[in-house]
């Protein structure tokens, strides 16, 4: 199923989930609870409740949604940055030149490979990252490692690979902590039970349509904040899936031709 279409869905599930909690709570309230006698003050103390209720739940959803959110920019900053150390270590190995050009640019392209067609997958399902790709990126490891010198052009080349390819295991390890992340009671017991708190003083209010649509109105709003929550939780599985086109780009690159072309399934027919 294509993923805008698992999004909507996604997204219209925690509306709907959003609407039954929000509403349940009020119509509950409202059987259980008597509404007050004229001149108690009832309703004054509902609306003083409900605002700090709704204070702390709105500063709960705020901390998290902007937490999440830049750790999803963060992640898709960091699959950029990776791209172009690779990009870096397979240009200057052709600059370095010698016998290990060949091996160094085909075990980067065979390391995109692994992570497109199968760390990604494993990533969404949070299986951790690839030992395919570590493999690749390993034997490229050791292979700069081996490398000697003749010329401080050489030196300089050779120094400079060993960085960028150091960095790429710093972002694979990034990616993996991401992807292992994820919400637990700590955030969604406070979020659903203040949803379902902030509908209870509510119910000093008759259910007139004009009251039900602003209660529908708020518990809407806050099953789509929740619902991107979700989607930024996790940036490598569907709703809000990271698609690695960087990677991608690579392989339909000078990159790509490193790899046999039954191999490359980005290289042009």
């Amino acid at each position: 199923m294509p993923g805008f279409v698992v999004s909507i869905i996604t997204g219209f599930v925690f509306v709907a989930g959003a609407l039954a909690i929000v509403l349940g709570c009020y119509f509950l309230a409202r059987k259980v609870l008597a509404p007050g006698a004229d001149g108690d003050r009832t309703h004054d103390a509902a609306a003083t409740i409900a605002v700090r209720i709704a204070a702390l739940h709105g500063l709960i959803l705020a901390l998290v949604y902007a937490q999440e959110l830049d750790d999803y920019k963060g992640i898709r900053n960091n699959l950029m940055e990776e791209a172009v150390a690779i990009s870096d270590v397979y240009n200057d190995i052709g600059r370095y030149g010698g016998p290990s050009v060949a091996l160094i640019q085909t075990g980067l392209a065979k390391y995109v490979l692994a992570v497109v067609g199968e760390e990604w997958r494993r990533l969404g399902h949070r299986q951790g990252l690839s030992p395919k790709a570590w493999v690749e990126w390993n034997d490229v490891y050791e292979r700069l490692l081996d490398l000697t010198a003749e010329t401080e052009r050489q030196r300089y080349l050779g120094n400079r690979m060993r960085d960028r390819a150091t960095a790429i295991a710093r972002f694979r390890q990034i990616r993996e902590e991401t992807a292992a992340g994820s919400f637990s009671g700590l955030f969604w017991a406070p979020a659903l039970t203040g949803l379902a708190l902030l509908a209870v003083p509510f119910y000093v209010f008759r259910p007139t349509r004009t009251h039900v649509f602003l209660l529908s109105t708020f518990a809407a709003y806050s099953g789509v904040v929740l619902f991107f929550i979700f989607a930024f939780s996790n940036p490598f599985e569907q709703p809000g899936k990271l698609e690695p086109i960087p990677f991608e780009n690579l392989l339909r690159g000078d990159l790509g031709k490193s790899l046999p072309a039954g191999d490359n399934p980005f290289s042009s027919p």
